[in-house]
C-alpha cells in the first residue's frame, strides 16, 4: 500500500470535528486488526510445533506423507512471512495514523489561534439529523457555557428580537430557495460585553437528491467595524448640520450685506438721479414762469423748447432707470449692422469734443443684428460719452464689429450660436481695478454730483435683455474696450419705405374720445391736446366710471385709457370688458410703467408710452381709429 502523505492544514472546526471521528474510528479498527493479528500468530506458532513433530514422524514412517507435509511447511513459512509482512505494514499504518493525529492537532490549534485573534468562531449543523456543534470560540461570542446544549432553537434565542426576523430569512433563504450561501448580520446580547454585532457566513450542502443535508461556517465579531461606521455616520451628520449652518450664517450675512448695498445704491440714486431730475425740473419751473411773463415771441419760443428739452430728458433718464431693472420692454429687429454703425460713427462724431476722433471698422459681410435700434444707440452713446470723460486731452474712439460663431462650452455667459462683436475702445487712461470691478453696477460712479451711474449698466442691462452679454477690460493708463455680444439676425433687415414725394399728410377725422385717466392734472393736458387736434374729447375718472358713461348712452369712437390706475380694475382689465360688451369699439392704451408692455402685447392692443408730445398723440388715435 502507498504511503499516506501529511501536511498540517488550517481547516474551519468543523472538518477538523469530521476528521477527528474518521481518526477514531481508524484508530478502532487498526486495534481491531492488530488483535486479530496477534492471535493468528500464537495459532500459526502452535500449528508449526505440531507440523514440525509431525514431519519426522512421517519421514521415518511414510515418505510420500512426509512429502506432502513437506509442501505444507513451505506454505506454514509463506503465511509467517506474509503475517511478517502485514505486521510491519500495520506498524508503518500505526505510525502514519499517529503522524495524521498530531497534524490534525496541530491544525486544530493554528484554526483555534485563528479563530481566537480575528474574533470568529465556526458551527456546523447536520440538518436531518438536527445536530448542531459551536466552537469554543462560537460559544463565547454567543455568550454561553460550555456546556450547554447546541441548537438551532438556542441559536435563534440568542439573537435580538429586532434581528430575528432578518436571522430566520436568511436560513429559510438556503433551505427553501436553494441559495448556496449563508449571509447574515445580527446582534447578540452578551453578558459580560453588552450588545455585539456578529457576522455569519456559511454554506449550504445537499444530498444526491437535492436535499439540505449540512449547513457549514464562520461567525466573527463585527462591532468594532459597526461602531465605526456608526461614528462616521454621526460624523457625516455633524458636519452636514455644521454646513448647514454656516451657509445659512453666511447666507443671512449675505443678505445683509444686499441689504446694506441697496440702501446704499438708493442713497446713491437719491443723489445722483434726484441731481438730474431737480435740474430738469428747475428748467420747467423757471420756463413756465417766464414764458407768463414773456410777450416777445421768440422768447417765448425760445422758453418752450427748453421746457421740451428738459421734459425729453426726463423721459430719456427713466428710461435709462427701466431698461437696467429689465421692466422697459425691448422691441429687436434685423439692423444692417455695418450701414447702422457708420450712422452712428458719424453722428458721435458731431455729438464728442472735436479732439475726439470717432473711427468705424464694419466689414462688407458682417451679419445683421437683432436688436431694438433705440437701446442700441443709447448703450453706445453712453460708452462714447464716457470715452470723451476718459480722453480729457482728446484721443480715439474705435467701433469695430466682427462675425462671431460661439461654440466654446466654457464661456463665462453660456453663448452658443451666431453673435456679433462690437468692441468700443478708447485711449483714454483706463480704470483701476477696484472700479473696474464695480464698473457695471447700477448708481455706481466715479463723477459723484454729475452723474447717476446708470451708462455702463444700461448698456449691461441692454445686452442681457437682447441675449448677449457685455463685457469689460481696462487697464490704467492702457484704455478701455467694452465689447458688446448682441445675436445675428436670422432674416434681413426690411428695406424702409420712402415716402412718394411731394404726399400731403392725410387730415385725421375727428372723433369723440373717452379719456379715462385718474390724474386730474394729467387728464385736463390730455384734453386741451385732443381739442387742439380737433377731437371731442370726454373724461372718465377710472374704468367704473367709463363702463358707465358708455351704458348711459354716449356716443364714442374710441377710448383712450391709462393701464394702471388706482382700485380693483386697471385699463387692461376695462379693455376686456369693453371686448366683451362693446366689441367694435377701439382702445387706446398708455403707460409709462415699464412692466406694461408685455401685458399689453399678450393682449394684442396699441400702447403709446408716456411721456409723450401732441404730435405722438395725433399720430396714435389716427391709427387706432376705426376706417
Amino acid at each position: 500500500m502507498g504511503r499516506l502523505r501529511v501536511r498540517p492544514v488550517a481547516k474551519s472546526g468543523a472538518e477538523v470535528e469530521s476528521l477527528r471521528t474518521a481518526l477514531a474510528e481508524a484508530r478502532a479498527e487498526s486495534g481491531r486488526l492488530a488483535d486479530r493479528l496477534q492471535a493468528s500468530e500464537r495459532q500459526l506458532m502452535a500449528w508449526r510445533a505440531l507440523v514440525s513433530a509431525r514431519r519426522t514422524a512421517l519421514d521415518e514412517d511414510d515418505p510420500v506423507l512426509g512429502a506432502a507435509f513437506e509442501d505444507l511447511w513451505s506454505l506454514t513459512t509463506e503465511l509467517e512471512e506474509a503475517n511478517a509482512a502485514l505486521g510491519r505494514e500495520m506498524a508503518e499504518r500505526r505510525a502514519e495514523l499517529a503522524a495524521i493525529d498530531a497534524a490534525l492537532r496541530d491544525s486544530e490549534e493554528r484554526v483555534r489561534l485563528a479563530h481566537r485573534y480575528a474574533g470568529a468562531g465556526s458551527w456546523d449543523w447536520e440538518i436531518a439529523r438536527h445536530a448542531v456543534v459551536w466552537s469554543d470560540e462560537y460559544r463565547e461570542l454567543l455568550g454561553i457555557c460550555p456546556d450547554a446544549p447546541a441548537s438551532y432553537e438556542a441559536w435563534l434565542a440568542s439573537v435580538l428580537p429586532d434581528d430575528r426576523s432578518a436571522a430566520e430569512r436568511a436560513i429559510r433563504a438556503v433551505l427553501d430557495l436553494h441559495r448556496p450561501e449563508f449571509d447574515v448580520e445580527y446582534r447578540v446580547r452578551h453578558p459580560q460585553r453588552g450588545t455585539l454585532w456578529l457576522s455569519c457566513r456559511g454554506r449550504m450542502q445537499r444530498d444526491p437528491e437535492g436535499r439540505p443535508w449540512r449547513l457549514t461556517g464562520l461567525c466573527i465579531d463585527i462591532t468594532a467595524r459597526k461602531r465605526a461606521e456608526q461614528a462616521l455616520r454621526d460624523a457625516n451628520e455633524n458636519l452636514r448640520r455644521e454646513v448647514e449652518r454656516e451657509v445659512a450664517a453666511r447666507e443671512a450675512t449675505q443678505a445683509r450685506v444686499t441689504q446694506t448695498l441697496k440702501l446704499e445704491a438708493l442713497g446713491q440714486l437719491t443723489g445722483g438721479v434726484a441731481h438730474d431730475f431737480n435740474n430738469l425740473l428747475a428748467v420747467v419751473t423757471a420756463g413756465t414762469s417766464l414764458l407768463a411773463r414773456t410777450e416777445d415771441p421768440a422768447r417765448r419760443e425760445k422758453l418752450i423748447g427748453s421746457i421740451t428739452q428738459a421734459a425729453s430728458r426726463g423721459a430719456d433718464l427713466t428710461r435709462r432707470l427701466l431698461t437696467f431693472a429689465r421692466r422697459q420692454a425691448l422691441r429687436p429687429e434685423p439692423i444692417a449692422t455695418g450701414p447702422w454703425l457708420a450712422d452712428l460713427g458719424a453722428l458721435l462724431s458731431r455729438s464728442l469734443r472735436a479732439d475726439i476722433a470717432v473711427t468705424v471698422d464694419a466689414p462688407e459681410d458682417v451679419w445683421p443684428v437683432l436688436a431694438d435700434p433705440s437701446e442700441m444707440e443709447l448703450a453706445l452713446t453712453n460708452l462714447g460719452l464716457n470715452a470723451q470723460d476718459a480722453m480729457p486731452r482728446g484721443g480715439e474712439l474705435r467701433i469695430a464689429v466682427r462675425n462671431a460663431r460661439l461654440d466654446d462650452p466654457e464661456d463665462p455667459d453660456a453663448l452658443r450660436g451666431d453673435f456679433l462683436r462690437i468692441e468700443v475702445r478708447d485711449t483714454g487712461m483706463g480704470m483701476p481695478e477696484d472700479v473696474l470691478a464695480r464698473a457695471f453696477e447700477p448708481f455706481f460712479s466715479t463723477k459723484p454730483g454729475s452723474g447717476t451711474g446708470l451708462g455702463l449698466a444700461q448698456v449691461y442691462g441692454f445686452a442681457r435683455q437682447s441675449g448677449g452679454a457685455a463685457r469689460l477690460a481696462s487697464r490704467t493708463g492702457h484704455g478701455t474696450c467694452v465689447t458688446l455680444l448682441l445675436p445675428r439676425a436670422a432674416t434681413a433687415p426690411a428695406a424702409e419705405a420712402q415716402p412718394p414725394p411731394h404726399a400731403a399728410p392725410a387730415e385725421a377725422r375727428p372723433l369723440r374720445v373717452l379719456v379715462v385717466e385718474d390724474d386730474e392734472a394729467v387728464a385736463g393736458l390730455v384734453l386741451d391736446m385732443m381739442r387742439h387736434l380737433g377731437h371731442a374729447a370726454f373724461r372718465a375718472t377710472g374704468p367704473t366710471d367709463a363702463l358707465a358713461k358708455l351704458e348711459s348712452g354716449i356716443e364714442i369712437d374710441l377710448v383712450f385709457t391709462d393701464v394702471l390706475m388706482p382700485g380693483g380694475m386697471d385699463g387692461l382689465d376695462l379693455a376686456h370688458a369693453l371686448r366683451q360688451a362693446h366689441p367694435d369699439l377701439p382702445v387706446l392704451l398708455t403707460s409709462g410703467y415699464g412692466g406694461a408692455p408685455a401685458r399689453v402685447a399678450e393682449a394684442g392692443l396699441p400702447l403709446l408710452r408716456k411721456p409723450y408730445s401732441m404730435a405722438a398723440l395725433g399720430d396714435a388715435l389716427a391709427a387706432a381709429a376705426p376706417a
